[in-house]
């Protein structure tokens, strides 16, 4: 585990993440994801904060990012899913290594060291998850295009069908 200094303030450090993350919402959903503590009510800020809490134990302990991604994609998915460029998405990751520094001071220079790597190894593995969201998205897309192309395309067959019929039964001149 990291320097007992800085996991003593892990409570603090992750509240100012949380508050960062949620001032990147417009006002009214920022407004909302702060005052809403149901999760049944506010299902996306609790995962928010479920999430950012478990990947900041993780940090603070040493796992590795490979184990934190059920974490991450609870962080990121509704991020994914709401157009959010890529470094707005998982910027926050790197976000964390500003916030233990103001809050942790200038502490052990080698601790820090070795929670820089950490957090920028999450970060890439961040990004992988940010795009895995990202194809599930595109391909579900496809396949609704897919499911209504192919609704169309059966109902102008019937429709051409029933042409073809009505004409057959109609007298010619």
């Amino acid at each position: 585990m990291l320097d007992r200094e800085i996991a003593e303030l892990r409570d603090d450090i992750l509240e100012r993440w949380i508050e960062g993350i949620i001032e990147g919402y417009p006002e009214e959903t920022a407004q909302f994801l702060r005052s809403q503590p149901d999760r049944f009510a506010n299902p996306v800020g609790a995962s928010l904060r479920d999430g950012l809490a478990e990947i900041l134990d993780g940090v603070l302990e040493g796992t590795e990012p490979s184990a934190l991604v059920s974490a991450l994609d609870r962080a990121i998915r509704v991020r994914a899913v709401q157009d959010f460029e890529p470094s707005a998405a998982v910027g926050f990751v790197f976000d964390l290594k500003r916030l233990v520094r103001d809050v942790a001071g200038e502490g052990d220079e080698g601790s820090l060291l070795e929670l820089d790597r950490r957090i920028e190894s999450l970060g890439l593995c961040a990004f992988d998850v940010y795009m895995r969201c990202r194809e599930e998205m595109w391909k579900i897309r496809a396949r609704e295009i897919r499911n209504q192309s192919v609704g169309i395309m059966e109902r102008v067959a019937e429709w051409r069908e029933g042409r073809e019929k009505n004409s057959e039964k109609s007298p010619q001149s």
